[in-house]
C-alpha cells in the first residue's frame, strides 16, 4: 500500500489534535483536582505524641490519578527538620474522592536529644511543608505543595518556683518547703518524679529534696518540695542560690538550672 504525502499530513495533523487534545484535558484536570487538609489532631503514643492529619483528593478531571505520594516536613521555629513522613496511596480513578490521614509522630526523647528544652517549657507552632506527588493517567506526573502549622502545647508550660519558707525541723535541721507549680498542656498525663538540689552562689550543695508528679493532661499541677537543711547552712539557703531541677517519666529525662531568691 503507497502512503502518500497526504496521507501523512492528515495523520499528522490527527496525531497533533490528539496531543492537544490530552494537554487540555490534563491541564483542566490538573485545575480541577481538589486537596483539602482537615484540622490536625494530636493524640498520646507510647513514647510522646502524634498528629493526625486528615486529607483528602477530589479528582474531578478526565484521568486517573496514579501514585500519590503525600510526604510532609516538620521544622521548628529555627528551621530544623524534625520529622520526615509520607503516605502513599495507589490509585484515585476519575470522579472520586480518597480520604486518608496522615501521622506525624513526634518522640519527646528525640526533641530532647536535639536540645530542645524550650519545647518543654513553652507553648510553639511547628511549621509543615506538605508536598503531594501524583501522575495523571500514569503520564503527566505533577507535584502540588503548601504549609499548615501545628500547635505544640508543653508538659511543663509556665513552670514556676514559690516563695521558699523555713522552719526547725529538729535540733540538727530545718526544714524548707519550695513550692512549685506548671501547666501541663500536653496531650499525654505526665507522671514521675520531680527532683530538685539547691546551691547556694558558690556552687556549694546545700540540700536536696524529691516529690511524685502526676499531672493530667490540660491541667494545673501544684505541690511543695521538702528540703533538709543543717541548721549551720540555713543561712546560706536564704540567700538565694541555684536550682538543679530533674524531671524523671517512662516517657523522658529532662533537667536543667534555675535562679531562687
Amino acid at each position: 500500500m503507497k502512503i502518500t504525502t497526504s496521507m501523512l499530513t492528515v495523520a499528522t495533523i490527527i496525531l497533533w489534535m490528539v496531543i492537544l487534545l490530552f494537554s487540555v484535558t490534563a491541564v483542566y484536570s490538573v485545575m480541577n483536582v481538589g486537596v483539602n487538609i482537615g484540622e490536625a489532631q494530636m493524640l498520646p503514643t507510647s513514647s510522646g505524641i502524634k498528629f493526625s492529619l486528615p486529607f483528602s483528593i477530589d479528582n474531578n478531571g478526565y484521568y486517573e490519578i496514579a501514585d500519590l505520594n503525600l510526604r510532609t516536613r516538620v521544622t521548628d521555629p529555627d528551621g530544623q527538620v524534625l520529622d520526615l513522613t509520607e503516605t502513599l496511596v495507589d490509585s484515585i480513578p476519575q470522579g472520586k474522592t480518597v480520604n486518608e490521614s496522615h501521622t506525624i509522630k513526634v518522640d519527646l526523647d528525640d526533641i530532647l536529644a536535639m536540645d530542645h528544652l524550650i519545647f518543654m517549657l513553652n507553648d510553639h507552632k511547628f511549621t509543615v511543608e506538605i508536598f503531594a506527588d501524583l501522575n495523571f493517567a500514569r503520564a503527566i506526573p505533577v507535584q502540588l505543595s503548601t504549609n499548615v502549622s501545628l500547635p505544640w502545647g508543653a508538659p511543663f508550660a509556665d513552670f514556676s518556683i514559690g516563695a521558699l519558707s523555713v522552719s526547725q525541723h529538729n535540733s540538727s535541721h530545718v526544714e524548707a518547703v519550695m513550692p512549685v507549680s506548671f501547666e501541663n498542656h500536653a496531650v499525654i498525663d505526665i507522671t514521675g518524679t520531680l527532683k530538685m538540689e539547691a546551691y547556694n552562689n558558690s556552687d556549694q550543695h546545700i540540700a536536696s529534696g524529691v516529690t511524685d508528679i502526676n499531672a493530667v493532661s490540660n491541667q494545673n499541677f501544684g505541690d511543695n518540695i521538702l528540703l533538709y537543711v543543717r541548721v549551720q547552712d540555713e543561712s546560706k539557703l536564704a540567700d538565694g542560690g541555684k536550682l538543679h531541677i530533674l524531671f524523671e517519666t517512662h516517657l523522658f529525662t529532662v533537667d536543667w538550672w534555675e535562679h531562687y531568691g
